[in-house]
């Protein structure tokens, strides 16, 4: 008997393609060119998150976030793939690190911050950690900049669906209960942990966080690009004539 045909396999960027637009952009974490919120942080400040740079990728999507906090500015890369968000500074607390006005340095990050769209629901876990080299502005340290090696293990669960409200409107949202834990790379040196819950809305992201006595972040705006007109081709056309349907039908009689 001869051989059975080979089935023809569709090439492997195809497939990649096809999940990615299905994963990206990820519901939770939108990578929306333009897209800028902006909260209440604390009881007065106001933090602002834009993102900008959105280009498709074989794997989905690459851009910039960037981090606003008073009169300082942080940014950082994220990449959306199948596998879900992925952050340069591993996740909000690495973006918010870059605002504060110090010098971050990244050793090592693990995990995704956020995971692939299918893996929010009720129960569902993930973990991500952060190793980075912290150094204070010279501007505040008078001279003296020491290096402070830090590494931040986050445990997230997603705890159910709810409709909370804040300031930019009624939202359906995911309610995640995340607990960070920064420990220093010193020998014998004991690791701080923080509870927090954050309410992530679908086309939006965070829309609320609190720690353990008070809140942390509640969504005040939310800005979405101005859809882009497409340039029109060739000679602009001149306006139609009226149909002959238009005119007045002549009088029965």
């Amino acid at each position: 008997m001869g051989a059975s045909p080979t089935p023809e396999v569709a090439p492997r960027t195809d497939t990649q393609a096809a999940k990615a637009s299905v994963a990206c952009p990820h519901p939770y974490f939108p990578l929306e060119e333009g897209l800028t919120l902006t909260y209440r942080a604390g009881t007065s400040s106001t933090m602002v998150l834009s993102t900008h740079g959105v280009t498709p990728t074989p794997e989905g999507l690459r851009g910039k976030v960037a981090v606003k906090l008073k009169d300082r500015q942080g940014e950082t890369d994220a990449t959306c793939s199948t596998e879900g968000m992925s952050l340069g500074l591993g996740g909000l607390e690495g973006a918010l690190l870059s605002a504060s006005g110090m010098e971050v340095q990244v050793v090592s990050s693990e995990g995704v911050a956020v995971p692939a769209p299918a893996s929010m629901v009720p129960g569902g876990t993930w973990k991500n950690s952060l190793s980075v080299k912290l150094r204070p502005p010279a501007s505040k340290s008078g001279g003296l900049r020491p290096t402070i090696s830090t590494t931040f293990d986050k445990a997230a669960t997603v705890e159910g669906e709810e409709e909370i409200t804040v300031p930019a409107g009624t939202f359906k949202a995911l309610k995640v209960r995340n607990i960070v834990t920064a420990r220093s790379t010193r020998p014998g040196a004991e690791g701080r942990s923080m509870e927090t819950t954050v309410w992530l809305a679908p086309g939006v992201g965070i829309v609320k966080l609190t720690t353990a006595d008070s809140t942390g972040l509640e969504l005040l705006q939310v800005e979405h690009p101005r859809p882009v007109q497409a340039k029109a081709s060739g000679k602009p056309k001149r306006p139609a004539k009226k149909a002959a349907a238009d005119k007045k039908a002549p009088a029965e009689p």
